[in-house]
């Protein structure tokens, strides 16, 4: 797990960064396109306390997907964490034993 505020954080920094330029940063390897699309919408659609009970409990709010969103919803927390703490944007420290 990881903390709140470390959550947050990264709320904030995907709200506020264009999504051009979290394509090019975050997509590759097993970050697809519709795992950042997905991911996206999330952040969109819900407040930052809500955010942070998605991501606790590997879960969605209710959502109009694509196929290929439907594909990757399941692995869509675990890509997009493991993305965010190899890019520095979570802390590899802040995870729980």
């Amino acid at each position: 797990m990881f903390l709140d505020q470390d959550l947050l954080s990264l709320y904030d920094f995907l709200r506020s960064t264009p999504e051009g330029h979290l394509k090019k940063m975050m997509v590759g390897g097993k970050m697809s396109e519709a795992h950042l699309r997905v991911l996206l919408k999330v952040v969109r659609s819900c407040s930052n306390q809500e955010f942070i009970q998605y991501v606790q409990s590997s879960g969605l709010p209710k959502m109009k997907l694509s196929a290929a969103e439907m594909a990757v919803k399941e692995d869509l927390w675990d890509v997009s964490l493991n993305v965010c703490t190899q890019l520095g944007l979570l802390p590899k420290a802040a995870k729980a034993a």
